[in-house]
């Protein structure tokens, strides 16, 4: 990579609120990366222009969409902008490289990129990325290097917690999917994706994840007959969707007792598909659904605002390569493709019956799911800008831990004491607990402790046993708990030179590069003695971030910002006394 590519692109896992598209950014790409094709995607963002820019109005929705495959080892050996430009259609490609057909240059290059961000509000574009290939996530990485960009994958947080029901290793995307058709339709939401792997997720009606289920796709059926017996012929994907086209083109659907192998072959695939779809379907209603005749009065009219969508009329999302087939073989009479045996669920708009159920096809579910997150951020990250600027020393907060208590009450309370704003990462907070315990927390975590100490109030017992301090739960960022307190060797400390102010050490740790810390001599007081120790290690990709810390007796330790500073400061006091750098 060149110093100019370093300069212009940035890759990371989603970080936000910064991984968010800036105010003034007109157009981000979306891209699912998956195991046969390259699915994109363009959202150009609509906003009120002001003095200060573009503000968006939230809403995301893709606007184009397109199809590549993947990039090759071959493609690679090319300039990285020509590779993008390949593979991008006019809008974007004007957007990113300029006009470059009416310039009559039909080459795009870095330079190109270079000086068409200079004529846009914001210079680098956001590339949001849902990959299930790592190569070829690999390859975008590299590609979208070559210009001003911001590359963010993202990740199984982003669109569902644990708490929500998502359990570890759950595909990113099988949740973009469902959280997209949750976007177009609301929960309870179905979501049947066709690829290489046949997936299917659901959620309830408050948007928890059920679960669902995944197996071998169409194709992949196929190919494990043909592969793993002698007799049985290969069907590619062109022979399966001419006789799906043929097929309902002839109102004759296939038989179920098929006369010749491919047939039977295919057959057999089908019918799998439509009786485990309609299985699915009804045990789905069964569970989201539990008083469907209350359900279905939410949401019958207009919304109101703040008011969620409710999928009342129990849409099931068809997605993926194979979406086509899934979509008629769950459709009524099995969409005229298979032999459909009378009664059992009803799709649709059958003449004969009211509609259970309704099938939709869209493609392009995982980019809406991208969307909705998008603006999920933005609202987020305007309000926490908001928040951020307010003075909120001695506000009340509470936070949960995980430890057993006298009273049975693990909320505890506390107060705000301190704010700290660091270079490059924003405001921290000071949290002096009730108990005497302390941590820093970020603007995003103070919001919600506020939140919940608004909702708790203070603590409605008599004092509780004070837990131990090992018994608590870590904070969220890595910040460790001190290691165990040395004991005092009774000697007293000889006094040193006058320390800075309180005031200029703090100026020195807020305006300084935080990485220009580390090799620095600290010291800290443990049970009155003093120990020495060097910053061995300055890491920012958690937030807050932290300072690692190796005494010289061979102890570590982790410092927020706030820790920073009192051990920059003790240093200052005692530092005539450390012997390393007497020596």
């Amino acid at each position: 990579m060149t110093s100019t590519q370093q300069a212009a692109a940035s890759s990371s896992s989603s970080k936000w609120p910064s991984a968010a598209p800036s105010d003034g950014q007109q157009m981000v790409l979306s891209i699912s990366a998956g195991n046969s094709h390259l699915n994109w995607a363009t959202h150009e963002i609509q906003g009120s222009t002001t003095k200060g820019g573009t503000t968006p109005h939230n809403d995301f929705g893709p606007s184009l969409f397109w199809r590549t495959p993947h990039i090759t080892d071959e493609d690679m050996k090319d300039n990285p902008a020509s590779v993008l430009s390949r593979m991008i259609p006019d809008d974007p490609h004007n957007y990113i490289f300029g006009d470059t057909a009416n310039e009559g240059n039909n080459t795009a290059t870095e330079e190109m990129a270079q000086d068409q961000s200079l004529k846009r509000p914001v210079e680098k574009i956001s590339i949001y990325v849902v990959s299930t290939n790592s190569d070829q996530l690999t390859k975008l990485q590299k590609v979208f290097a070559a210009i001003p960009s911001n590359f963010v994958i993202l990740e199984s947080d982003d669109f569902f917690t644990k708490s929500q029901g998502r359990y570890d290793g759950m595909g990113t995307d099988r949740l973009a999917t469902v959280t997209g058709a949750a976007q177009q339709h609301g929960h309870p939401a179905l979501v049947f994706d066709g690829g290489t792997a046949t997936t299917y997720t659901a959620t309830n009606s408050t948007g928890h994840i059920l679960g669902g289920g995944i197996g071998p796709g169409i194709q992949c059926k196929l190919q494990s007959l043909s592969n793993d017996t002698d007799a049985l012929p290969a069907i590619n994907a062109a022979e399966v969707i001419s006789k799906v086209e043929e097929t309902v083109a002839s109102g004759k659907p296939m038989a179920t007792f098929a006369n010749n192998t491919k047939d039977a072959m295919l057959i057999d695939v089908f019918q799998e598909f439509a009786g485990k779809g309609r299985n699915v379907i009804q045990q789905w209603m069964t569970s989201a659904y539990p008083n469907p005749s209350n359900n279905d009065k939410k949401n019958n009219g207009s919304l109101k605002s703040g008011e969620k969508k409710y999928n009342s009329k129990r849409i099931v999302f068809v997605t993926g390569g194979d979406g086509d087939i899934l979509e008629k073989l769950l459709h009524p009479k099995h969409g005229g493709l298979i032999e459909a045996p009378e009664g059992g669920l009803v799709a649709n708009n059958d003449a004969d019956a009211a509609p259970q159920y309704e099938v939709h096809l869209n493609k392009h579910l995982i980019h809406y799911g991208i969307a909705a997150v998008l603006g999920v951020k933005v609202e987020e990250r305007q309000m926490m800008a908001k928040f951020s600027t307010d003075s909120h020393i001695n506000k009340r907060v509470a936070k949960v831990f995980d430890t057993e208590t006298d009273d049975g009450d693990n909320v505890f309370r506390g107060t705000v004491v301190e704010e700290i704003m660091l270079r490059g990462v924003g405001k921290t907070y000071s949290i002096r607990y009730d108990d005497g315990d302390s941590e820093d927390v970020t603007a995003r975590d103070l919001y919600d402790m506020i939140g919940l100490f608004q909702k708790c109030g203070e603590k409605p017992f008599p004092k509780a046993k004070r837990p131990k301090k090992d018994e608590k739960k870590a904070p969220d960022f890595p910040m460790k708990k001190a290691p165990p307190k040395k004991q005092p060797n009774g000697g007293k400390v000889p006094a040193a030179k006058k320390a800075k102010k309180a005031i200029d050490i703090i100026k020195e740790t807020v305006q300084s590069d935080p990485a220009s810390f580390v090799n620095k001599r600290v010291a800290k007081d443990f049970d009155g003695e003093c120990f020495f120790g060097t910053i061995t290690l300055y890491d920012d990709k958690e937030s807050p971030p932290f300072w690692h810390v190796v005494y010289d007796d061979g102890d570590e330790e982790d410092y927020a910002s706030r820790d920073l500073i009192k051990a920059l400061k003790h240093y200052k006091k005692h530092g005539n006394d450390d012997k390393k750098r007497n020596a």
